[in-house]
């Protein structure tokens, strides 16, 4: 039925902006209306928004000196008096004739004399012992690279030597960290000579087993680098005398007596610089202290005057009645 139809019809739907404006008018009438509850002023709330450490500043600069309690007034001087008096000690103790720290820098230049006559004898170049070998040629000059392990091999007279790499060698990156050659074959008594007195047999050999050694790795190391190997090179080459000392020089001219004498005359640098800039503190401590004394003795007259007029204020403050 048409009737039915009409008067039963269902209200149209809101309209988005019908209903914005709606909530916008409800929003402005509770808006109008005083809030029963407003929220409360936090009376602190100036001060907490200020860091705590310029808040402190703050009140100890707020703070008078009236309202300090006298008595942690007359603690804080009494240990102002001390550390005054402390000062005064030590400036009376450094003006002294005897004092610590001359004592200390007495000890101290005993020690430098000591360094100094260990460093001249030092430097007295001694004679070391000596004796010629025989020039034997080295000869069959070889070193062979097999997957990046070096083999040295050359021979004196009818004597073979062979000196081999680790295979525990390291590799970091493309850098490689080659070890030291071990001697795998080769004697050194053979190559020391029969007319050798006593005594110098053992330096001897050992003096020829380390320039054995330093002649195989200057071997590998010109492989290495594609550089000629020595030519004309004799068992002579390898104890040649130093010019210095006199002593036996390895197979690169090196004399390991000079380079001992040489560390030992750098260690004995160093402990006497140490020993200089030690007496040099200890002498400028002196002076600073005897330097200060005027101003640290009035310091504590200074610091006497207030403790004694705040005894005072302290003894003529009438106590409260109980």
């Amino acid at each position: 039925m048409v009737w039915r139809r009409i008067f039963n019809r269902d209200p149209e739907p809101e309209k988005p902006q019908d209903s914005t404006s709606r909530q916008d008018e409800e929003q402005g009438s509770h808006s109008a209306q005083p809030t029963a509850n407003p929220p409360a002023w936090d009376e602190d709330q100036s001060t907490r928004s200020i860091p705590l450490h310029l808040r402190q500043a703050l009140t100890q600069q707020r703070r008078s000196p009236e309202t300090d309690d006298p008595q942690t007034r007359l603690a804080t001087l009494r240990r102002r008096r001390a550390a005054a008096l402390h000062d005064v000690e030590q400036g009376e103790q450094a003006q002294a004739d005897d004092n610590p720290w001359r004592e200390r820098a007495e000890l101290l230049t005993e020690s430098l004399e000591t360094i100094e006559s260990d460093r001249s004898e030092a430097l007295n170049v001694a004679d070391e012992p000596y004796h010629q070998v025989e020039p034997v040629p080295i000869r069959d000059l070889d070193v062979n690279v097999d997957n990046d392990i070096a083999t040295v091999t050359f021979a004196i007279g009818n004597e073979p030597y062979r000196w081999e790499e680790p295979r525990d060698w390291a590799e970091r990156g493309h850098h490689m960290i080659r070890e030291d050659l071990v001697r795998t074959s080769g004697a050194t008594d053979p190559l020391v000579p029969g007319d050798v007195p006593e005594d110098l047999r053992d330096p001897l050999r050992a003096h020829l087993d380390l320039s054995l050694f330093v002649l195989a790795t200057d071997l590998r190391d010109r492989a290495l680098n594609d550089e000629p190997f020595p030519t004309d090179f004799t068992l002579a080459d390898l104890a040649r005398p130093c010019p210095k000392c006199g002593g036996w020089t390895d197979a690169l001219g090196h004399c390991q007596a000079c380079a001992r004498r040489n560390a030992r005359i750098q260690q004995l640098d160093l402990e006497r610089n140490r020993l200089l800039s030690e007496r040099a503190e200890e002498l400028e401590e002196k002076h600073r202290m005897a330097e200060r004394l005027p101003i640290a003795r009035r310091r504590l007259a200074d610091i006497d005057t207030e403790i004694a007029g705040l005894e005072k204020s302290i003894h003529n403050t009438p106590k409260p009645s109980s």
